[in-house]
Parts: structure tokens; sequence; C-alpha cells
């Protein structure tokens, strides 16, 4: 695994990158830096080339100088152009929370280049949008205490209210201070959360109003004791949808890539490899 700065579109991104084969992005969740990934970019580089980027605004990359669109949409549109850029005109996407609404929005806006979708975790695609504006705010009232003392207790603090049980994860987390710390990070994740929430009324920026039209195979994935969003929103979503499978992870909160690593690289690289992994769901 190695870090790679780029412009981007005009925007400074740095992504990490591993592994080679088919191309497989990862999309963190909401103000967290691709090192959240660390415990699955080298599993899952075995057969893929797997990149896991910033967002832009996030992390070490910039944000841009004015949102034009919706962030999520901006933020498709980086992954599908970092994609080309790495000379890959196809690819699959996991995206967690947030990250797994950029991935819906980057296969709704170019279908025939999104191969395959994992899902993890994510009320952004599930959720009603109506209530997700307040869930929002509850995952910013988290997230803007650690931005705000960027040490590694408050970071422990963000991520235990997050999982079902705290993951021994202090080595991503003294990663994660120094994007926290950065100038301008605070301001950066205030505007993306504040423009967030005002995008919920906005249902071309989401994917929740279009899971019908999302033709990449998906497999869905969600912690039982998810208090961001539930289980019975995940299966009933995933029954929308074209081509989708659901696999419930136990004991387990917002995070299954960290909080079970292994079981959860397992069940991506057999979904990968076209393998049951999960629940079929019929879609409508």
């Amino acid at each position: 695994m190695k870090a790679v700065f780029l412009d981007l579109h005009g925007l400074r991104t740095r992504y990490l990158i591993a592994g080679g084969g088919p191309l497989l992005m990862l999309i963190h969740p909401v103000g967290y830096p691709a090192e959240i990934f660390a415990r699955n970019i080298d599993e899952l580089a075995r057969d893929y080339t797997v990149v896991a980027p910033d967002l832009p605004g996030q992390g070490h990359s910039a944000a841009p100088a004015g949102w034009t669109d919706a962030p999520q949409v901006l933020m498709a549109d980086q992954v599908l152009a970092l994609a080309a850029h790495l000379g890959f005109d196809r690819l699959a996407v996991m995206g967690s929370s947030l990250g797994g609404l950029v991935a819906a929005r980057a296969a709704l806006q170019a279908p025939r280049r999104v191969t395959a979708l994992v899902l993890t975790g994510t009320g952004s695609v599930f959720n009603e949008p109506a209530g997700q504006p307040e869930v929002l705010k509850t995952v910013y009232a988290n997230g803007s205490r650690a931005y705000a003392e960027p040490s590694l207790p408050s970071l422990r603090a963000r991520i235990a209210n997050t999982c079902f049980r705290p993951p021994a994860a202090d080595d991503i987390l003294l990663a994660h201070m120094t994007a926290y710390a950065l100038p301008g990070a605070a301001e950066a994740y205030r505007d993306i959360m504040a423009r967030l929430v005002r995008s919920m009324g906005e249902g071309e920026a989401l994917a929740f109003p279009h899971l019908e039209a999302i033709e990449a195979r998906t497999l869905v994935i969600a912690g039982r004791d998810d208090t961001r969003t539930s289980l019975a929103a995940h299966r009933e979503g995933a029954a929308r949808m074209r081509d989708a499978a659901v696999l419930c992870f136990d004991e387990c909160g917002h995070l299954p890539f960290l909080e079970h690593p292994r079981r959860f690289n397992e069940a991506v690289s057999r979904f990968l490899a076209e393998s049951a992994a999960g629940e079929r769901v019929r879609g409508r």
C-alpha cells in the first residue's frame, strides 16, 4: 500500500493504492480519511487494484472553493475521474455510510462503468430522506468533537460511539489525527455536513428514490446493532433493487469493515468473484 497525491479536476487529491487487477474503489464515511480501510486494502489487493481516496474536503484532499452541486454528486464525479485517471473504464465500488451514497451515485451517474456495488451501513442510501437530516446532525455532533480536539482520546470516543464495541484501532486513529488537525479541516467538515443535510430534499442528488434504476450487482452489508440506520431499512431498500443480496453482521455497529475485517474482506472477495455472499432479495 502506498499514498499518492495528484491534481484531479483542480483539486489536490490523495489516495491509497495497492495490488493489481480489476479496480475496486473503497469510499470512506464522512469525515474519515482513507486509512479507515487499513484492515482491508492489502487483503483485498490480493486479487484487485484497490484504491481508497480521500473524498474532497476530507482527509488530505482539498475542498472545492465553492460546491456547485450537492457534495455527494461532486464526490461521485471525482471517484469516476480518479478511476479514469488510473486507466480503468470499469470499476467495482464499496462505500460505507456517506461513501455508500457516493458509490450509489457513481453507479447511477455512470451505469456502464460501475460493474458491482458493496453498500455498507449506509443510511444515506437506505433511510427515508425525510428523517435523514436528524441522523446527519447526530453524526456531525459526534464527529465535530474529534475535529475540535484532534487527540487520541477524542478519536477513540468517536469510534466508540459508532461501533458495537470499540475496535483495536489506535494505529488507524493516529493517522487520522493529522488529517483532523489540518488547517481548515473542521470548517470543511462543517460545510460538507450542512450541505448534505440540505441535499436530503434534492431527489436527483440522492439514491433512495432511484434504487430501482441501479443496474450493478449489489451486496448490502449491515451491522445488526448500527445506531445510524437499521437492518430493516437495508433489507427494504435492497428489495427494490434489480440484483441485490443482504448480509448481516451480528455484534456489529456502523463500521463492519473495521469491526469484523476478516469476515468483511472474505464476503467482499466472494461477492466480487460472483460467489454467494449474502441472502438474495427479490428485486421489483
